[in-house]
């Protein structure tokens, strides 16, 4: 199960199927069946434990399966991962660690749908592209492309958040943090106690690689609302995420039709919260292992938002 390929089918058929959390109780038995059926067609369909997934509705005291709204960044934090183990593993794997493990998940849920939304953005824009240079002619012209070009220079500044986000998350869930499980296995652990330490060291680096942490919980909340930023850009655009094929027509009237007014919105709020998460890394210890100053250093490599946002918000200077 380890390639996961299944998840990134799992949450395309969430989001066509629009399991939302108002009908979540009585949908788990559908959801639980687009969750095998992508296992299926994913390249874990062999695997001898993909009978072990399962999904769940969270119970938490503080959520309620009303306050995530249709269609945002947090339409599936309602569902938990659950993963069947039996004696011994579950010395290792305890109730405690499973919910560690089913948190993580859906933050790497939001993540994808992030950066789904934005590449679905960009099939379409590239449409609109190519209707506008049909009509390069026309009165009209002009304006198009201007309103064409606020679109794409948008897109690319939340498109790169989001990219060096899921590839930061990537690359140290993966190597870095699991190449120090892997050394701590073999150097560290000589019974069962120390195994099951050694375990939870590594959902804590997990954690706070996600930036789920209770030290985190700010980045986290700042993290979340530019991912939002990324489902509303899409919703501008008109259409649903992952809906292919569709037939645009005129797409570059439909462009200059768009609410730009809400278009400015998602633009101011991305900037506000990168101002707040610039300010969070200007608190934050510089030379942690997993920290924010290790993501802001991938974020800002070659002076991007120097160069390119740093601009636009004037006063903050992003370069340290």
């Amino acid at each position: 199960m380890e390639l996961a390929d299944w998840a990134d089918l799992f949450i395309m058929s969430l989001w066509q199927h629009k399991c939302y959390a108002t009908e979540a109780d009585k949908r788990i038995s559908e959801i639980q069946g687009l969750l095998e059926l992508s296992i299926q067609r994913s390249s874990c369909e062999r695997d001898h434990y993909r009978d072990r997934i399962y999904l769940y509705i969270k119970k938490e005291k503080n959520m309620s399966l009303s306050a995530s709204p249709a269609g945002g960044i947090q339409s599936f934090n309602y569902l938990g991962l659950g993963y069947r183990v039996d004696w011994p593993v579950n010395i290792i794997l305890t109730s405690g660690a499973l919910e560690i493990y089913a948190e993580i998940f859906s933050f790497l849920m939001q993540v994808k749908l992030a950066h789904s939304s934005l590449a679905e953005a960009w099939y379409s824009l590239k449409e609109h592209m190519h209707t506008i240079n049909q009509k390069g002619g026309s009165g009209s012209h002009e304006s198009e492309v201007s309103v064409f070009n606020i679109f794409m220079k948008l897109r690319q500044q939340v498109n790169h958040f989001v990219t060096t986000l899921q590839q930061y998350v990537q690359s140290q869930l993966s190597h870095v943090s699991w190449c120090k499980f892997v050394h701590s296995l073999k150097n560290q652990v000589k019974d069962m106690m120390d195994f099951e330490s050694v375990h939870m060291s590594y959902l804590n680096d997990s954690l706070h690689i996600c930036f789920l942490s209770d030290e985190t919980k700010g980045v986290s909340s700042i993290i979340q609302n530019i991912l939002q930023c990324a489902l509303d850009f899409r919703s501008c655009l008109g259409g649903s995420t992952w809906q292919c094929g569709v037939e645009y027509g005129d797409s570059s009237s439909k462009l200059s039709k768009t609410n730009m007014s809400q278009v400015h919105s998602i633009k101011r709020e991305f900037y506000k919260n990168l101002k707040d998460l610039y300010i969070c890394y200007l608190k934050s210890p510089k030379h942690g292992e997993f920290s924010l100053s290790r993501f802001w250093d991938c974020l800002n490599y070659n002076d991007y938002y120097t160069e390119v946002i740093g601009k636009d918000i004037g006063h903050l200077a992003f370069s340290v």
